[in-house]
């Protein structure tokens, strides 16, 4: 961790001609009893948040007994969840009365190299403080800049376990997302907002009188408040606009519309009642984010020359301070500063229209001193806004390779995407770079550009091999074509072999890849290891892609790369998946998911990959309402990310598990909304395959046979063909829709081929899956016998790798098999497991009572005698009806009436008959 800037942690400090606010004091007073945890001040910018805060917390630390009051101001890099927790712990052990052994223990845990999970960190904390004996108030100021989820998920922990004696304050323009609808009903929370902050006509009257100097009438003032609403930075624009006017009656009257409008007047006359040498001050600055003196100087006068100027910025930041000009100190010292945000922007907007060709020159300044003294992003940021595009790429390539390493491919994707594309195409190294970008996010044609220029750069004869290449693309490629440098090796082989389908030549092309990278180069072994995996998994062959994965583990971790770690970690879960490996599933994405967590990287669109295939596990256990929270988080991750295989794999997780709860309509919605992102992209095409089947599976599933069938016949699939196992998936969709259409035979033949490509490949998933498809074509075919051969073998793949939804979403024509199977002492356990898993669809609910329920949950098969008791419930007789049809007492009717119940699950007569229908023992007519 770098040493902390402890200007963060001091309270800023009150100006001496502050306007008391009692009323606002006073109820900030009441806020701090135990049981308020969270004391919450919203309101937009330029409302007093910070003053009003500062002025209270200064009060209440001189009370008897003081309270501590711990502070942090908040800024862009506390979005990094270790830079929020270091500051955050620091903040609280630096407190005045506070033994400064607090927290040491948790940051000592956060700062090792392998962290422990977030909550272990924070419990340790809270537990610290819970032992304190007194009161404490935590302000975090500026918490709208918090953009991370992770950042507010370890807040929301520390609010959750808070003791009573110490409360968190929150000054933000926006609310955060913590649980504050859960705190407010529990009455643990004090909410300030604009309405509240606003000044009354009275607080007006001494700010624009006595602080301001103005001596302004009753009426002028309540003009002035009534025109800027109370807004308290409105107010000091138009102040400092009056000083020294005499007719200020009349000017006052001129002000007219919306803030904005009313500001843009203020601004000018703020800035034409400064020297020329404040106002080029203020408007040449105003690039910046922050301000300090050196910075100043070298962008009002070139770094080369500040050394020679006597016009010292640092002064002119004191006098702007001490004058009430918009300039926000950040630290004790007065060394750092900053803009009033709107002051800043209206400054800006002056600068552009008064001297614009200053705008390029300024920003290289900041870039140069950014540069000169190590902030990478800031010059860069700067560069780029200067669209000094040579410089910007200069600096990128200076740490893009570190940055690809560390897994921070956000920032990276938002520079190449500001810089233009012919900039881009002049350098080869960034040109590969960009062309993984493209494809990543679905543009693969305008990928292959880049990839193309770069190629050429470094060999021009690779002109001539492109070409043959891909007139040859169903051949296996006899050229690595790798010309480009080694560290570049694995995204071309990646692009060029993936971006034509040509397994066989990615493997060929990924095998040399590894043969011409260093074995020094770990990250981009681990990278081109990774991909290889991919290349076996496409093929069929999962035992190759398992151990590929494995040793592509052992690269990531070696190099230490975190997130590629994760990435493949996902990556080798969907392979234990395919190989029926439920339970390894399961712990390996729960551990990586921990860790993702501990390295900082959760909110990244792997780790948002590795909560789709846990769900989706979680889904085939059948625990749905887990596997659902999972894979909607997994969505919002992995729709930031950028990557669409990944986003398509957490569309197909989501579509898959709200399938298997039976909402076919919000299935089916998510299915049409991978189609539009088809429809603007091209997406991978077995993520393509994989959404339509998805979307024939929900046809059959609605009953719209027209529509799959047509969907099949638009297809125009080869039924003939030895389906691969990359269009494995769309050939099941097929066989489905043909045992639909009563064309047994012909889905019966597609399954065996299909059979043994899964057995090849050791895919026990899709195995299943086919086995399964082939028990139900049997059953409508009439051969009962073959029929429960082939699920016999389903149900002994399933039985101990845990599988369920995989046999129950099948829906009743499984249910039948499964009942028969019953009959038959096949797997009874097991198959009494999934038998209790089919949903009923309940048209009355009934309380149970207790001889209803059965204890076991075990399904036994009914009696002759039970089924015609069960056909006459059906048929509507009522007990007595029944007993005299069958010639039975009444008492005799009323036991198998119970047995019926207890055997298949059920509580009342519509539940019994609707789930003798699904299983196959009435008939649906």
């Amino acid at each position: 961790m770098e040493q902390l800037l402890t200007t963060k942690l001091y309270i800023p400090p009150t100006r001496p001609k502050l306007v008391h606010r009692p009323r606002l004091l006073e109820r900030l007073n009441a806020c701090a009893y135990p049981g308020c945890k969270l004391i919450l001040i919203s309101a937009p910018a330029g409302f007093g948040k910070t003053t009003l805060v500062s002025e209270w917390v200064k009060s209440i630390g001189k009370a008897a007994p003081p309270i501590a009051i711990a502070w942090l101001s908040l800024d862009e890099g506390d979005n990094d969840y270790v830079v929020f927790l270091t500051y955050f712990i620091t903040a609280l052990n630096q407190t005045e009365g506070i033994d400064a052994a607090l927290g040491k223990g948790s940051l000592s845990m956060l700062q090792s190299p392998q962290p422990p999970a977030t909550e272990t960190i924070l419990t340790s904390l809270v537990n610290e403080i819970t032992a304190l004996t007194e009161r404490m108030i935590l302000v975090l100021d500026d918490y709208h800049i918090i953009e991370s989820s992770q950042v507010d998920d370890a807040l929301a922990f520390f609010l959750e376990h808070l003791p009573p004696h110490v409360h968190l304050l929150i000054a933000t323009r926006d609310d955060p997302n913590l649980p504050l609808s859960r705190l407010r009903a529990r009455g643990q929370l004090t909410e300030l907002r604009a309405a509240d902050l606003r000044f009354t006509s009275s607080e007006a009257a001494e700010f624009l009188n006595q602080t301001m100097g103005l001596n302004l009438s009753l009426e002028d003032v309540a003009a002035l408040e009534s025109r800027t609403e109370g807004w308290i930075a409105g107010l000091q624009l138009a102040a400092i606009s009056l000083q020294g006017k005499e007719d200020t009656t009349k000017l006052i009257k001129s002000f007219s519309g919306s803030h904005r409008l009313v500001l843009d007047y203020l601004i000018e006359e703020v800035l034409d009642q400064q020297s020329e040498r404040v106002r080029n001050f203020l408007l040449y600055t105003a690039i910046l984010d922050k301000l300090t003196g050196s910075l100043c100087d070298a962008v009002r006068f070139g770094i080369a020359e500040t050394v020679i100027q006597q016009d010292s910025s640092q002064e002119i930041l004191e006098m702007l301070e001490r004058a009430n000009l918009f300039l926000v100190p950040l630290d004790e010292e007065r060394r750092w500063y900053r803009y009033h945000h709107l002051f800043a922007d209206l400054l800006l907007q002056r600068l552009r229209q008064a001297q614009p060709e200053q705008l390029p020159i300024l920003h290289i300044r900041a870039s140069e001193w950014y540069e000169q003294n190590r902030f990478e992003d800031e010059a860069i940021d700067h560069a780029l806004r200067a669209e000094d595009f040579e410089r910007a790429i200069n600096l990128i390539e200076k740490h893009m390779d570190t940055m690809w390493a560390q897994g921070e491919y956000a920032e990276l994707r938002r520079w190449l995407l500001r810089l233009p594309d012919e900039q881009v195409l002049s350098r080869p190294k960034l040109s590969i770079f960009k062309a993984w970008e493209l494809f990543t996010s679905g543009r693969p044609d305008a990928g292959e550009r880049f990839l193309r220029v770069a190629e050429l750069a470094y060999d021009p004869s690779t002109d001539q091999s492109y070409e043959a290449e891909s007139q040859n693309q169903d051949q296996p490629s006899t050229s690595s074509g790798l010309r480009v440098p080694d560290w570049a090796a694995g995204i071309q082989a990646w692009m060029v072999a993936y971006r034509r389908e040509n397994i066989s030549g990615l493997i060929q092309h990924l095998q040399q890849a590894l043969e011409d990278l260093p074995n020094m180069d770990l990250n981009w072994r681990s990278a081109v290891a990774i991909t290889l995996a991919d290349a076996h998994a496409f093929n069929g062959d999962m035992l190759a892609a398992y151990q590929a994965r494995l040793e592509a583990l052992k690269a990531c971790e070696a190099a230490g790369n975190n997130y590629l770690y994760i990435y493949n970690s996902a990556k080798l879960a969907l392979n234990l998946k395919a190989q029926g490996r439920l339970l390894q599933v399961q712990d390996l994405c729960q551990q990586r998911v921990r860790l993702a967590n501990e390295s900082g990287i959760s909110q990244t669109a792997a780790a948002g990959w590795l909560l789709a295939i846990w769900g989706d596990v979680l889904a085939e256990i059948n625990d749905l309402d887990e596997a659902l929270d999972l894979v909607v988080r997994s969505v919002e991750l992995t729709e930031r990310g950028g990557d669409l295989v990944i986003l398509g794999w957490s569309y197909l997780s989501l579509t898959r598990v709200l399938f298997s709860k039976g909402d076919l309509a919000g299935a089916e919605k998510i299915v049409q909304r991978m189609y539009k992102i088809i429809r603007e992209s091209m997406m991978a095409t077995y993520i393509t395959n994989l959404n339509a089947s998805w979307q024939a599976r929900i046809w059959l599933a609605k009953n719209k046979l027209e529509s799959a069938s047509h969907w099949m016949n638009e297809r125009g699939p080869d039924l003939n063909k030895k389906p691969t196992h990359f269009d494995g998936m769309e050939y099941v969709g097929f066989a489905r829709i043909l045992i639909a259409q009563g064309k047994l035979k012909e889905s019966i033949s597609i399954l065996e081929r299909l059979l043994e490509a899964a057995k090849i490949g050791g895919d026990i998933t899709r195995e299943i899956e086919i086995l399964m498809l082939q028990a139900i074509a049997f059953q409508s075919e009439g051969d009962m016998n073959q029929a429960m051969t082939n699920l016999k073998k389903a149900l002994n793949l399933g039985e101990p790798r845990g599988f369920c939804r995989i046999f129950v979403d099948e829906g009743p024509s499984m249910a039948n098999l499964l009942y028969n199977a019953l009959d038959r002492g096949i797997a009874p356990n097991y198959v009494n497991q999934l038998l209790q898993a089919f949903p009923i669809d309940e048209t009355e609910q009934i309380e149970p009572s207790v001889s209803q329920v059965p204890v076991s949950g075990y399904i036994e098969p009914l009696s002759e005698r039970e089924i015609e008791v069960l056909q006459l419930i059906a048929e509507g007789l009522t007990n007595p009806e029944i007993a005299a049809r069958l010639i039975l007492s009444l008492y005799t009717v009323k036991t198998h009436t119970r047995n019926i119940y207890g055997k298949l699950g059920v509580n009342n007569r519509t539940q019994a008959v609707t789930k003798a229908r699904t299983f196959g023992i009435l008939s649906t007519t």
